[in-house]
């Protein structure tokens, strides 16, 4: 019989847990997702928050779809404007990149949204 030496579970038990921290940089947790409403956009656009970015869905017919994204790291500012049911939320960029821009939201996810970017 062949027994594992203390060395041998040593490296195995070090091999575990760094594939455990490569799938958990993979892994990001969606903290928010926010769409516009449908009557006022026709092809309603989606704003999704996570642990790291903030990404833009830009909807611009049927299966056309355009992706704007900013890390965490690389936000400015974060602008928003509410009326009494609607808002817009304007997302800068420190890099001088692509800003985000979404309006024709209600008013609350206006205000959840804006609390998690700058959160992040």
């Amino acid at each position: 019989m062949r027994y594992l030496s203390q060395s041998e579970l040593w490296k195995m038990d070090m091999l575990k847990q760094a594939k455990e921290k490569i799938f958990a940089l993979g892994k990001a947790r969606i903290l928010g997702r926010f769409r516009q409403i449908f009557p006022l956009a026709f092809f309603p656009n989606d704003l999704i928050i996570d642990e790291h970015r903030v990404v833009l869905v830009i909807n611009r017919g049927p299966w056309i779809r355009e992706l704007i994204t900013t890390m965490a790291t690389d936000i400015a500012s974060v602008d928003s404007s509410t009326g009494p049911f609607f808002g817009h939320i304007h997302i800068k960029s420190l890099t001088g990149g692509p800003e985000i821009l979404i309006d024709k939201l209600a008013k609350a996810d206006v205000l959840k949204a804006r609390s998690l970017v700058e959160g992040v």
